[in-house]
């Protein structure tokens, strides 16, 4: 109930909406939420490929570093509720070849499989072609992570190669899958930004 009221009175600044999601900029109290989230081992593995014990100044300088070197992280909000579930971003700028890396976790778990990623990645990938005028923005994934996989190709990512059996998780071997994207193959969702004149 608190912090239902607590959104209702102070509601995040929205930068982009979506249908499901807004993204947000990433502020230092959604790292309390992050830290208990990424603790549950099922949203760790599922996000990185491993279930490493986080450090709280660790998982802070990983944001704020995103930002420094001129990448972007957001937080992403449910639009009904206004609630923080997860984050996702632009990282690894190679301003020279106009390219960088991508990544995304939604720790409300049970949203997952219900387009809320998909959308949230597609969104983030359209500001960093129109407003970081980037040419390629890139991933890597697990190879058991089907579900990502399938949401990422919904939002306009391809797959270009595989590293075999380079993942060594609970006694197995899975391939990372390695994925991209084009500014010319993508189709603009077209969120709200502010409209430009012609």
């Amino acid at each position: 109930m608190t912090q239902e009221l607590t959104v209702k009175e102070n509601p995040p600044l929205l930068s982009v909406r979506g249908s499901q999601v807004g993204l947000g900029s990433w502020l230092p109290e959604h790292l309390e939420a992050w830290m208990r989230a990424i603790q549950d081992p099922e949203i760790g593995i599922y996000s990185d490929g491993s279930f490493a014990l986080p450090i709280r100044e660790k998982e802070a300088e990983i944001f704020e570093g995103s930002s420094k070197e001129g990448g972007a992280s957001f937080a992403i909000y449910e639009l009904k509720s206004l609630h923080f579930i997860g984050s996702c971003g632009l990282f690894g700028l190679n301003l020279r070849n106009q390219t960088a890396s991508f990544g995304i976790t939604i720790i409300d778990k049970t949203l997952w499989g219900k387009g809320y990623g998909t959308e949230a990645a597609r969104l983030a990938l359209d500001y960093g072609f129109r407003f970081m005028h980037l040419h390629n923005i890139q991933l890597d994934t697990t190879g058991f992570n089907q579900r990502a996989i399938r949401a990422y190709q919904k939002a306009g990512f391809k797959e270009i190669g595989r590293r075999r059996e380079a993942l060594w998780l609970a006694g197995r071997r899975y391939d990372t899958v390695y994925m991209d994207c084009l500014a010319a193959e993508f189709t603009s969702p077209s969120p709200g930004w502010f409209a430009l004149e012609k």
